[in-house]
């Protein structure tokens, strides 16, 4: 299920068929390898999925095809693939013990793993651990932005999952310890309706270790992960932080800065002299766009604040694929004629 999600992660259905083929391209699955039981994976993880409570992250179409829950991703892909912040190796050896430390005999070494672990991703971590206390919380150190949440963790040497979540734990140190989050790490908890309704009341996310693992390569910061402890599994949260990163406005202005750069070195090469050029204002750019996107078989839109996000990106210094044409800031002009912006997330306008 995981080469599955992976492949359905593009935003576009796709039948048993396609994703068999997909994974034997990739490697994921043995060349012999027929759709039954891909199929039959599919329904499976449908239906356990659906008995859990929890929203059921594929659907299945009236055609047969397989999407991930979420809105329909009609816009097409930019030719420069978005860049994010890969792991620190830092990170990466955190979370190999974090994984050993929740499956061990020791809870005070799984309890130090964790802190440790969200140390390398910019939080302030600090370990507590005994009688009447919490087993630690970690500071997001973000000027008047910042949060603490408070952390319990529970080994699971015995069966692999924690068999007593006790969400009320660390629900109640939230207010002692000046926290605006509580989140319950183990390796694995059983998803059944109960669960949900306790993290639901008390205010706790629910993190297993391919939470943390998913959080580890996704090179999130802080700020970005407050919404991810917010009470439920944050197995979904993330999934949804980690979906519109991938297909949603950083994409759309990609796109869009894609498309304006390639249409306005042309209409700019095609002029006889610079007065005739035609002016890239914010509504032309919006014609041009959808025009654009119509051409190319997708029936998504753009809109007015897409467009001037990209207007904005596109003229920002450590881009400059564009300078506004004068002090009036209407319009613009394409500099970096035949020459794709850089889609680097890292250096985009703020």
């Amino acid at each position: 299920m995981d080469v599955a999600l992976r492949l359905l992660g593009d935003g576009r259905p796709h039948s048993a068929q396609e994703l068999l083929a997909a994974g034997i391209a990739c490697g994921d699955f043995p060349a012999d390898m027929r759709a039954a039981p891909v199929e039959a994976a599919l329904r499976s993880y449908l239906q356990r999925k659906g008995q859990s409570g929890r929203r059921v992250p594929i659907v299945r179409e009236p055609d047969r095809r397989y999407r991930l829950n979420r809105p329909p991703d009609l816009w097409p892909d930019p030719q420069t693939p978005l860049a994010f912040r890969p792991p620190a190796p830092a990170t990466l050896a955190a979370l190999e013990t974090v994984r050993t430390t929740a499956l061990g005999e020791d809870p005070i070494a799984f309890e130090r793993a964790v802190c440790d672990f969200f140390a390398t991703l910019g939080f302030t971590a600090t370990h507590l651990g005994g009688n009447m206390r919490p087993d630690g919380y970690i500071d997001a150190p973000l000027g008047v932005l910042g949060y603490r949440v408070v952390l319990e963790c529970k080994t699971a040497a015995t069966y692999g999952h924690v068999t007593v979540p006790a969400a009320a734990e660390p629900a109640r140190y939230r207010d002692s310890y000046g926290a605006q989050a509580c989140a319950l790490i183990g390796a694995a908890f059983w998803e059944g309706n109960p669960l949900a309704s306790e993290l639901a009341i008390h205010g706790v996310s629910a993190w297993t270790l391919d939470d943390l693992t998913a959080l580890a390569h996704a090179g999130l910061d802080p700020h970005e992960m407050r919404s991810l402890f917010a009470p439920g599994f944050a197995e979904d949260a993330l999934g949804e932080l980690l979906w519109e990163r991938a297909h949603g406005e950083a994409k759309r202005v990609a796109v869009i800065a894609e498309m304006l750069q390639q249409i306005a070195s042309r209409e700019q090469r095609l002029a006889a002299r610079p007065a005739d050029a035609p002016r890239l204002t914010v509504e032309a750019a919006i014609l041009c766009v959808n025009e654009a996107l119509a051409d190319a078989g997708s029936d998504a839109r753009a809109e007015r604040g897409d467009v001037e996000a990209a207007f904005t990106w596109m003229t920002h210094p450590l881009v400059r694929a564009a300078v506004w044409a004068d002090a009036s800031h209407d319009d613009i002009v394409v500099v970096a004629l035949g020459v794709p912006a850089h889609n680097d997330t890292d250096h985009a306008a703020s």
